[in-house]
């Protein structure tokens, strides 16, 4: 036996003649070589919150505006919207509030984050930008406690004077309200009028001869998670002529009491006329009690219709005094005006005023009569979609305007008459995402206000465009799901519990909304209503309103399967403002044992069953005792796939303006739970998908983005790829290996994700990995698709690739691998090899660099069979097998798979 002295010395012979293997760790740079295909669902559009034109472009920028999604980032074209791009991707937000180009120098654009329709979907920014170079860089210039910018107003000679409408907070005061005004170009901001912690100012208007005069419109408003008060006596009217020094209030004229969003214009042809719309909260009859339940449909809150409404004064004599215009008939507000309520009057025409709402009403009359009711027959916008949000006049030419609504942004150049859509800047909503198993599988999207869509995850003509998607449901479309079997039946909810199946090779829709039996509550359906189908059997439906419901004939009949799972807390049911509380929120049924059944509430409930729901087990204590803080809104619960006492649960504090994440795992029935949030930012947590394979690989969706965990949570990587956008819904594709993920402002994105299959913690200890590789098809495109002139549209179109038809192979090799193992022997860099049956090498990759890569062997000279991949490094072989299977097949021009 030999000495321990001489097994010492051979140890540390052996540990020093072999190079150390370097611990490399997941991180974002790894995951950028992994590509995201966007595939909109473009046609629809989607909620634009500003617009921005030079004043005075010049040469440089006679051709550009810019285009602001409420989630979606801001746009520039300068190509006069032939083509748009996003300029703000670096900044950790994507919620835009309001956007100005400086009149004196358009090389100088600022951008307020935090849009201000005060929704229950109106997400927080992080501050003003400012941009010197025409919008294409930014620089953060402070007021990062603002929340919500409404709007921003440039000096028209100064372009370091600037001022700022701040809303503050959604759901909490805070100081930073009111407006800011810069002199020094944002470097310095002085708060020039505040009214309290709950007022912030929602419009501002400057007079085009005077810049130092200013109106601006306060609003106090209260949100909680289950009632919007929509004014207050807060809210008024306030003038300054001395460029913000000192403000008065204007009231000559103006109503009193309670009052809601204010909205004010300023005629550049005579700025002594301005305009006030106004929400007037009053009753309309003062004897009146005003009746709070059983008002509201899915549609609207009729609570507000016993009020006096949305009314239009006037000003001729620059805010001394005020007279109503409008006839009590046309209430300009009667839709959500805390979303609405802008007046815009035409550069031209003091008497021709637009406001929007989700009719647009136009005046040609001062205000006296309005367009957008009942037995007009004028037609103006008639190709526009509806719920109409901003626009812009040129000051130019009164007949030419730039409109933004829920369906994007729109060109009128006859005062909209006629309109033509920039529909090809990608900024949807998504609330949820389904797939089907068809051949080339489908991709389901319930688009805010824009129904329910599906479209191919690849198109027989090699890439997806428009003409692609189909509508399949109706309302605001919410959650999707189709029958694994067939993929006939397709499943959808709207907005409060709205719901259809459609029969996919007919064509019929029929609604299958759940509702109480007479005598008993009425349900009380979320507006996100949740709905899924059993993995176990596809008949059986699953929705809940406060309490979870099963069909088990399609959607023919319900029953209650469980008690009021909610606090039922009766203050918190009828809540104004068109919202719904104590509801069911989420749930999930276990893919390892039918009857085992989770649910959460928007109320901070989280409960159990493992008897299909013949009783349930409260989980929240244990939840609160893990940290959670009580009444935080559930927002997805997810059953394992890998073990049948493993459930997560996402929470968010969003609806109390508080922004840590909040994400936890049970791996005993719910009895204790453990948080997984580890190095998640400080984000709303909306989503967690658990791979089906690969119990450890996780991914979350936030607030700010996409992330993964390859450790079961202890750590998290976020995904630079997608924006920093709400991402609502991930799905994973069990068949194709994709990642599917639905984000709130820039549509639905596809990965290939089976490399991330195989990563862990040990993974990047090794010399070198080779990533398991994607099976695919020959060719995935239909030979008609090179046939005839079917791109020649111009450039005005978006358009996206169907995934390579190549082998995606996903490598890493450590930096040990890059010396010689031996003094003096020439180092032999990496390869990658791809072989065929035969193990002829078809085509050789030589490595160059250390790290997490990629490399594409394409297929169009290859045959149907098995391959092999040879990942070759320091005289090892590593190696995956792969098939490259038959081509799909499509008959002539557009195709139908419905019935495979």
């Amino acid at each position: 036996m030999k000495s321990l002295k001489t097994i010492i010395i051979i140890l540390v012979v052996v540990l020093f003649s072999v190079p150390a293997i370097s611990q490399d760790k997941l991180n974002s740079g790894m995951l950028s070589k992994m590509d995201f295909r966007n595939l909109g669902a473009y046609r629809a559009g989607a909620w634009v919150s500003a617009i921005a034109v030079p004043e005075n472009p010049g040469e440089k920028y006679k051709y550009t505006f810019f285009v602001a999604g409420r989630n979606g980032g801001v746009w520039k074209t300068v190509n006069n919207g032939t083509t748009f791009y996003p300029v703000f991707e670096k900044y950790g937000v994507t919620t835009i509030g309001a956007m100005a180009v400086a009149p004196s120098n358009p090389d100088v654009v600022w951008v307020g984050t935090g849009e201000s329709y005060n929704a229950r979907s109106s997400y927080a920014g992080n501050g003003i930008y400012k941009s010197t170079d025409g919008g294409e860089t930014y620089t953060n210039m402070g007021l990062k406690d603002s929340h919500h910018i409404a709007k921003i107003l440039a000096d028209p000679k100064n372009a370091d004077i600037a001022y700022v409408a701040v809303m503050g907070h959604l759901y909490s005061t805070n100081a930073e309200r009111g407006v800011f005004k810069t002199t020094d170009g944002g470097k310095t901001w002085a708060k020039v009028l505040y009214i309290d912690d709950k007022t912030g100012v929602i419009e501002m208007i400057m007079d085009p001869s005077n810049p130092s005069v200013l109106y601006a419109a306060a609003y106090e408003k209260t949100r909680y998670p289950w009632h919007f008060e929509a004014g207050g006596k807060g809210s008024g009217v306030y003038k300054t002529t001395d460029g913000g020094a000192t403000w008065s209030k204007t009231l000559n004229g103006l109503p009193g009491g309670e009052l809601g969003r204010i909205g004010l214009a300023i005629s550049n042809s005579n700025p002594k006329i301005v305009y006030a719309v106004v929400e007037n909260l009053n009753r309309k009859d003062p004897t009146k009690e005003l009746q709070t339940e059983g008002m509201m449909n899915t549609s609207r809150d009729n609570y507000y219709d016993q009020l006096v409404g949305g009314e239009v004064y006037r000003s001729d004599n620059g805010g001394q005094s005020w007279l109503k215009m409008n006839e009590d008939k046309y209430n300009v507000s009667s839709k959500a005006a805390y979303s609405f309520n802008q007046i815009y009057c035409n550069t031209q025409n003091p008497d021709n005023l637009w406001v929007i709402s989700d009719a647009m009403h136009i005046s040609f009359d001062g205000g006296k009569t309005w367009t957008g009711f009942e037995g007009d027959t004028t037609h103006y916008l008639d190709a526009m979609f509806g719920d109409h949000r901003t626009m812009w006049i040129d000051p130019r030419d009164g007949n030419h305007m730039l409109l933004g609504s829920d369906g994007g942004i729109y060109e009128t150049f006859d005062a909209g008459k006629t309109t033509r859509h920039f529909y090809q800047i990608p900024i949807e909503e998504i609330y949820a995402v389904g797939y089907d198993f068809h051949t080339p599988y489908n991709i389901y999207i319930g688009l805010q206000d824009h129904d329910v869509w599906r479209g191919p995850s690849n198109s027989w003509v090699g890439e997806i465009g428009p003409e692609e998607w189909t509508v399949v449901g109706s309302g605001d479309g919410m959650y999707c799901r189709v029958d694994k079997e067939t993929g006939r039946w397709i499943y959808s909810t709207g907005q409060f519990g709205q719901q259809l199946v459609v029969d996919a090779w007919t064509g019929k829709a029929t609604r299958i909304m759940p509702e109480a039996a007479k005598g008993k509550p009425a349900y009380r359906y979320t507006w996100t209503t949740p709905l899924i189908l059993s993995p176990h059997n596809s008949s059986i439906v699953y929705t809940a309103a406060q309490m979870m419901l099963r069909s088990v004939n399609q959607g023919k009949t319900w029953e209650e399967i469980s008690p009021d799972l909610t606090t039922n807390d009766p203050v918190k049911q009828n809540g104004r403002g068109h919202i719904k509380y104590c509801t069911i929120t989420t749930f999930d049924e276990s893919p390892m044992q039918p009857g085992i059944l989770w649910a959460g509430t928007d109320d901070g409930k989280v409960q159990c069953t493992f008897n299909n729901g013949s009783s349930w087990t409260d989980c929240t204590a244990a939840l609160l005792a893990a940290g959670c803080p009580k009444g935080s809104w559930t927002t997805r619960i997810v059953a394992s796939s890998h073990d049948q006492a493993t459930a997560y649960v996402c929470l968010s504090g969003y609806t109390k303006d508080d922004f840590r994440s909040f994400l936890y795992k049970t791996t005993d029935n719910g009895k204790t739970w453990k948080s997984i949030s580890a190095n998640l930012p400080e984000q709303p947590v909306n989503v967690l998908a658990e791979d089906p394979d690969n119990k450890n690989l996780l991914f979350v969706g936030t607030d700010g983005g996409l992330f993964v965990s390859v450790n079961g949570g202890t750590e998290w990587v976020k995904f630079e790829q997608i924006p920093a956008v709400p991402v609502k819904d991930i799905a994973i594709h069990p068949r194709e290996n994709d990642l599917i993920v639905a984000t709130y402002g820039r549509g639905v994105y596809i990965t290939n994700m089976l490399p991330l299959k195989q990563l862990n913690d040990t993974v990047f200890g090794n010399h070198a990995v080779l990533l398991p590789v994607k099976c695919k098809p020959l060719k995935n495109y239909s030979e008609a698709a090179w046939l005839g002139n079917r791109r020649l549209m111009g450039n005005s179109h978006l358009f996206t690739p169907n995934e390579p038809n190549a082998f995606e192979i996903y490598y890493y090799v450590n930096q040990d691998q890059f010396v010689a193992t031996k003094k003096k022997q020439q180092l032999v860099l990496p390869t990658i090899e791809i072989r065929n049956e035969a193990d002829s090498v078809l085509k050789t990759y030589q490595v160059k660099e250390a790290g997490f890569g990629k490399v594409e062997f394409p297929f169009w000279k290859q045959k149907t069979g098995n391959y092999t991949i040879v990942l070759k490094s320091n005289g090892i072989e590593y190696k995956q097998t792969s098939v490259i299977k038959k081509s799909w097949e499509w008959p002539v021009g557009n195709f139908d798979m419905q019935k495979q």
